[in-house]
């Protein structure tokens, strides 16, 4: 029932192979999953229980490989994961693992215990050793395992008319989510050329950060077996998961949509878009979305939200590209200056590049600037096969798309000592003569008390209206993709975008 994956594949995702080793015991029972975006095939799921005995005890472990491919500019993006838990025979969860890839030989790898209703976790990359963040996270008693949740029905004898609720450990959001479910009824579904008949049952997780999950509908044989399963990854299109056999499986994919129009349609062009002072935009929503008002970002002097309305809102995006003459007396947060997983600012070869790029310069905007040019000039851009790798892998690669120049670029400003952090949303470019926006990451830096923007995926030295901003993070004590949850909000509402006005020097 978990489909929270598909935010990963947004993102972009890492090529490579998992390393995690193989669980050892006896294996009770194994599957396959056969995985389609919108009819075309693109990976597959494996789940294999096993039973072992570690200290005398008898210990279930379940384990889920993902394989899942987009395109991407052309090349073929796959996200590859594994994760897993431990229970006992009475299905209490004993502990979890998560091992993803986020870059060429980039791994995160989460491992964790419960130990007395706590389950106490690591988050470790594989890049650089020595970067790992730690935590503690209550874990209720009706929290369930893999195995837990997938034999639910099972268990709770379900019929038509029943509803029921949960709550499971998603390793993804490393973080406890609860799950409502509804079941519907028997229904004739078209599954391998044969028609069944299934009990349809709809899932819906709850919100997290603010954002809804994707549901899922879900239908399960006379037995209680999951045979297949439904749901809309808001950018990707309809997510299907099909129980077959392994070769079915494993077959070749099928033609991936090129997530490279993933993006919101203009309804024209905006002439010399990223030297504007400010751009009036309405967007349009395909249905009723929650909160408008704060749907984009609004929490600094760049953007402002009006008129709005369930299904549309007038966004006023102004330049500001200098800070104030005078400093603030505000105080700074420590989280937008502290090294931390994706912002690795206290990495040794981060520091170099930093020094390099700012040379003698004292003036923290001018070091800003000067940082965004280093970047732009040293990195290689438009390498799909990294995703959200922190920024010590990205220092020694010097490769990736926007997400790694915006990490690379915070880091190297806050090894300098000036606060930073990334901000999510959209970009204007021209797509064949159609004006769109693209999803996007940058940086932005507190300078005299004002949030200033850079973006070294460019290099304008500065950031205008043709940037429309949806979310922001520090990434402090931040062991998971959440602070991308908000894009995924603004993208579950297939937003279109006019012009209204644009204001010029």
């Amino acid at each position: 029932m978990r489909f929270f994956h598909g935010l990963l594949i947004v993102l972009g995702c890492g090529v490579g192979a998992i390393s995690a080793a193989e669980p050892a015991g006896k294996v009770i029972r194994e599957s396959w999953d056969a995985a389609f975006l919108d009819g075309e095939k693109s990976g597959h799921f494996h789940t294999t229980i096993r039973e072992l005995t570690r200290g005398g005890q008898t210990i279930i472990t379940t384990t889920r490989e993902l394989e899942l491919s987009v395109r991407r500019q052309g090349q073929i993006a796959t996200i590859k994961a594994q994760t897993g838990d431990e229970e006992s025979p009475d299905g209490k969860l004993l502990g979890v693992w998560m091992t993803q890839m986020l870059g060429t030989n980039v791994q995160v790898k989460l491992s964790g215990r419960v130990v007395g209703g706590m389950l106490k976790d690591t988050l470790e990359g594989s890049s650089v050793p020595g970067n790992k963040v730690e935590r503690e996270i209550k874990i209720p008693d009706d929290t369930l395992t893999f195995s837990g949740e997938e034999t639910l029905l099972k268990t709770r004898k379900a019929k038509p008319g029943d509803r029921l609720s949960y709550r499971l450990f998603e390793p993804f959001a490393n973080t406890v989510v609860r799950v409502e479910v509804a079941v519907k009824d028997w229904e004739k579904v078209p599954l391998n050329g044969v028609i069944r008949v299934l009990l349809r049952v709809e899932a819906k997780p709850e919100k997290i950060e603010g954002v809804q999950l994707p549901s899922q509908t879900l239908w399960y044989d006379e037995d209680y077996n999951l045979v297949l399963s439904q749901g809309e990854i808001p950018g990707l299109g309809e997510l299907t998961l099909r129980r077959t056999t392994e070769r079915e499986a494993k077959a070749p994919l099928g033609k991936l949509r090129d997530l490279g129009d993933l993006s919101i349609v203009l309804d024209k062009p905006i002439a010399d878009a990223h030297r504007t002072r400010k751009v009036v935009y309405r967007v349009n929503f395909a249905k009723d979305m929650e909160d408008t008002a704060n749907i984009f970002s609004v929490g600094d002097d760049r953007q402002e939200i009006q008129n709005a309305t369930e299904r549309s809102l007038e966004l006023h995006v102004t330049a500001v590209r200098i800070p104030p003459k005078k400093p603030s007396n505000e105080l700074i947060s420590k989280e937008y200056l502290a090294s931390n997983f994706f912002i690795t600012s206290d990495d040794e070869l981060v520091r170099k590049h930093a020094k390099a790029a700012v040379g003698t310069e004292n003036d923290p905007w001018l070091k800003s600037k000067a940082i965004e040019r280093w970047v732009k000039q040293n990195m290689k851009p438009m390498v799909f096969t990294e995703a959200m790798a922190p920024a010590d892998h990205v220092a020694r690669t010097l490769t990736g798309d926007c997400t790694e120049f915006a990490m690379l670029a915070a880091a190297m400003c806050r090894a300098q000592g000036i606060p930073s952090r990334t901000a999510i949303g959209a970009v204007y470019y021209l797509d064949r003569g159609q004006a769109k926006l693209g999803y996007h990451m940058w940086t932005e830096v507190l300078v005299r008390g004002q949030w200033l923007a850079i973006d070294a995926t460019l290099g304008y030295g500065s950031v205008g209206p043709a940037h429309v901003k949806i979310t922001d993070a520090s990434w402090h004590d931040v062991r998971s993709m959440l602070p991308l949850m908000p894009v995924m909000r603004v993208m579950s509402g297939k937003p279109r975008m006019e012009v209204l006005r644009v204001e010029r020097d």
